[in-house]
């Protein structure tokens, strides 16, 4: 690919990346405003709850769909737009495989620990029906994960961008409709069904009507060969991505559980919020991810981290700001009903630190792990407990419940700093003397 061609697409991801991003600036507030306008303070503990349980995808999933994307861009030779058909399809045909099992082992699975998690509650909430609905809708939605794998792992960024953007506004869409018609809990599994369809209908359209994206080949295709050879670099991310479940979704459990539905809904909602602006800026850094991998796997190493740093202080940036307009609209409007669904700001305030601190974590390890190495089990062992059980011992000892999972994050920012730079710094140097020889 030409040097302007390549830089034009380059720029043409960039933008709908940014039109990606700007949109969520967009949804992800609207959201949280209809939530909190709309739903009592047990619903809401019960809509973060239920929002746990359909995560817990990630326990199984343990990280395929990274890797695949990974194998997928550095098997993809961009230069005649085909690369190795072969092993592509291959990929293709393991992971569609792969997400069908997990998809029901997940509903066996969500079935037995929504038993567990909600058999005690006793209140007006009327749970089973809608948690059933959403968790059949996720299962579906699982199997879309290989089409997404694959149009990104081969450079077709552009179609899967758009079709997302379709999707989001549809999920958006449809969850304030579903909710403002008095759909209660039943609007999560609607406005994922609406997703789920708008987005194959979307790639299809993009794709010129077709559904053919790649040279399909079932002959030769061992599911045991593929998976060892997806093994090395599997079983490095799939310990970070299960215990990452912890890390993310322990704050709602843990507060369901020994604090009550209502008093998890004031965090959950919390949390959303200073997390809502942590995705959007993180949306930024993830669309670029096979642009890094496939400069790095041409031997453009410092054009990766040019366009990494200059995007990570843009989205950075763009995290401050939106933190910033919180804090601002709540001293001008106090009484805004938002607020009245929320923590008090003195806990907020350690939330929005706390997510910084995990932005800066999480954005390293996207270009770090797109030089198909795993350098962060360490990191996110100690994060991944520590965090949760300092949230917990929090509680216990009836303290600002961010306080203490700070010191986890703020020690763990230090080491995944740390240890980026001495890897790049080491792998540069190994491509220097590679050169000069």
């Amino acid at each position: 690919m030409a040097t302007s061609e390549k830089e034009k697409k380059y720029k043409t991801i960039s933008l709908l990346s940014i039109c990606f991003s700007s949109i969520r600036v967009f949804v992800g507030p609207v959201t949280l405003l209809v939530l909190a306008k709309k739903l009592s303070s047990e619903e809401l503990g019960f809509y973060y709850a239920f929002f746990s349980l359909t995560a817990m995808t990630q326990l199984l999933e343990v990280g395929m769909t990274g890797v695949l994307k990974q194998y997928y861009s550095h098997s993809y030779n961009s230069t005649d737009n085909k690369g190795n058909s072969d092993k592509i399809s291959n990929y293709f045909m393991f992971s569609l495989y792969w997400y069908f099992s997990l998809a029901i082992v997940f509903f066996i699975m969500g079935g037995i620990v929504s038993y567990v998690m909600f058999k005690d509650y006793h209140g007006i909430i009327q749970w089973g029906k809608p948690w059933y609905f959403l968790l059949l809708i996720s299962c579906i939605s699982l199997m879309l994960l290989p089409l997404n794998a694959m149009l990104d792992g081969t450079q077709k960024q552009n179609m899967l961008i758009r079709a997302n953007i379709v999707s989001q506004l549809m999920v958006a869409g449809s969850l304030w409709i579903a909710i403002y018609s008095d759909f209660g809990l039943y609007s999560m599994g609607i406005s994922q069904l609406s997703g789920a369809i708008s987005f194959l209908i979307s790639i299809y359209c993009f794709n010129k009507y077709s559904w053919f994206f790649i040279d399909f080949k079932k002959k030769g295709f061992v599911f045991k060969n593929v998976f060892f050879e997806l093994w090395p670099l599997l079983k490095k991310t799939s310990v970070v991505w299960f215990l990452g479940y912890f890390y993310w979704n322990g704050f709602n459990i843990i507060s369901f559980k020994y604090l009550g539905p209502e008093i998890a809904g004031y965090i959950g909602i919390s949390i959303s919020i200073m997390r809502a602006g942590q995705n959007i800026a993180m949306s930024i850094l993830n669309s670029q991810m096979t642009l890094y991998a496939n400069n790095i796997a041409n031997g453009f190493i410092k054009e990766a981290k040019k366009i990494f740093d200059k995007y990570f202080f843009l989205s950075l940036t763009l995290l401050l700001i939106g933190y910033a307009f919180f804090y601002i609209l709540y001293f001008i409007k106090p009484n805004f009903f938002l607020f009245e669904k929320v923590l008090p700001m003195n806990q907020m305030v350690y939330i929005s630190v706390f997510f910084i601190f995990t932005f800066i974590i999480s954005g390293i390890e996207v270009f770090t792990r797109c030089f198909k190495v795993e350098k962060f089990i360490i990191t996110q062992v100690i994060n991944s407990i520590l965090t949760p059980s300092l949230f917990l011992l929090g509680i216990q000892l009836q303290i600002k419940y961010f306080i203490l999972p700070i010191a986890s994050v703020l020690i763990v920012s230090i080491l995944t700093i740390l240890i980026s730079k001495r890897f790049y710094s080491g792998f540069t140097y190994e491509k220097n003397n590679q050169v000069h020889k």
